[in-house]
């Protein structure tokens, strides 16, 4: 299989299908959504990491089953936090996501793991992070529900229906949802079976994207740099207090 590459610098021909994604998620207590995980098992390639947190978007592309593929990483937020509670770069890198697969995605992928304890406070969460996009978004969704232990789908389906809260998410997105079990990589039959309801969305939707504002990439991008400007110019600041502090003491200890 070709080496997977940063979207901008990709060089292959383009297939008869394409098909760009957006995975989109949060996190609750230690447990992660598996965005990156359920990345790198569509693209079938190890290409985001999943040592650390996703502080940044990253676009990656490979051909999957005759199909370009675009898969757009994401910071997740806090399950449970508002979204004033979510750090500004965070909200500003979840925005600019829909601007690195141009000219926007086809689908969000809604992670969530099997077992996140999911209450109500999820869906008031999910509800203020996915308005950092355009209204449409909900349209353009699919739940992908990950699971790292080999559970049938039909015990995966008994599991959600004992869950009202993802119940009311799942009507949201209207119940269109793909489950992943991320143990089992060698099944490319799951990967194949979400990239056909992907393209039954597409079409329901009238071969639609998601809209993106081009103008709003470039402001998006603009903060971007002010925020990491101010960022660097704050740690400068605190490591030069720090440099003189130390001097200071060094300077009462020679005197003693």
């Amino acid at each position: 299989m070709a080496a997977s590459t940063d979207i901008y610098n990709s060089a292959q021909s383009q297939p008869a299908t394409e098909l760009r994604i957006v995975l989109i998620g949060g996190r609750y207590n230690d447990l992660r959504s598996g965005k990156s995980s359920a990345g790198n098992f569509i693209l079938g390639q190890n290409v985001f990491d999943t040592s650390r947190r996703t502080a940044q978007s990253e676009a990656k592309q490979q051909e999957v089953f005759g199909r370009r593929v675009t898969v757009v990483d994401t910071p997740g937020w806090w399950w449970g936090w508002s979204r004033e509670e979510t750090p500004k770069l965070d909200q500003i890198e979840i925005q600019n996501s829909v601007h690195l697969c141009p000219p926007g995605p086809h689908v969000f992928l809604l992670v969530i793991p099997v077992d996140s304890n999911v209450c109500q406070e999820f869906k008031s969460s999910l509800k203020q992070h996915l308005e950092l996009f355009n209204a449409d978004v909900f349209s353009h969704t699919i739940v992908l529900i990950t699971a790292v232990d080999p559970y049938s789908d039909e015990v995966n389906e008994f599991t959600l229906k004992r869950i009202p809260a993802m119940q009311r998410i799942l009507q949201q997105c209207g119940d269109r949802k793909h489950f992943f079990n991320l143990s089992n990589k060698e099944d490319r039959d799951q990967v194949k079976k979400l990239l056909e309801k992907i393209e039954t969305l597409i079409t329901n939707n009238g071969f639609r994207h998601c809209s993106v504002d081009r103008s709003q990439g470039e402001t998006l991008r603009k903060e971007m740099r002010d925020l990491t400007e101010r960022a660097s110019k704050r740690f400068d600041q605190v490591q030069k207090q720090r440099k003189k502090l130390k001097e200071l003491i060094e300077g009462r200890s020679k005197s003693h």
